[in-house]
């Protein structure tokens, strides 16, 4: 096993572009972790920013892939042992309200509700909300139980304000 990490300023190959690191999370998502993981404890596995792709099964037709590759969630709350998605949570700022973004928006809770994963939506006021986000999350994670216990494959029916 080799461990790359060059000394600071090293350049290992030239680059067509300009790269530099970045936080994986905005100062309102690292509020949020903070909140769900106190929350959560160690009953569940909460992952950042998991690419769609990484978790949902796709046809192999033209399109499919294509559709969910360049899209992620904030969060993904799984359960333990077997890392299946039980819930995912967008939080939501400012950014939602731009057109493009309600048509992204459109399609990844039309995607969720298809695939019987509960989204949560969080809007950015209500993130530091402990009790309306436990009794969110607490209804997500049941949903998604019963649907898992009653071998469902039927989609989960997002309401308008959820």
């Amino acid at each position: 096993m080799n461990l790359i990490a060059p000394e600071p300023g090293t350049r290992l190959a030239a680059l067509k572009h300009e790269y530099s690191v970045k936080p994986l999370l905005t100062p309102v998502e690292i509020k949020f972790h903070s909140l769900l993981a106190q929350l959560a404890g160690d009953r569940v596995h909460i992952v950042c920013k998991p690419r769609l792709a990484d978790l949902i099964q796709h046809a192999k037709e033209p399109g499919a892939f294509q559709a969910i590759s360049q899209k992620h969630v904030d969060f993904l709350v799984c359960r333990p042992g077997d890392w299946m998605p039980m819930l995912a949570i967008e939080v939501d700022d400012s950014s939602h309200q731009l057109k493009e973004r309600r048509t992204r928006d459109w399609f990844v809770n039309n995607l969720f509700a298809h695939i019987g994963v509960p989204l949560l939506r969080v809007p950015v006021q209500e993130v530091a909300d402990m009790k309306v986000l436990l009794k969110r999350l607490t209804d997500g994670w049941h949903t998604r139980c019963r649907h898992l216990s009653a071998g469902e494959s039927l989609p989960i029916r997002i309401e308008s304000g959820q």
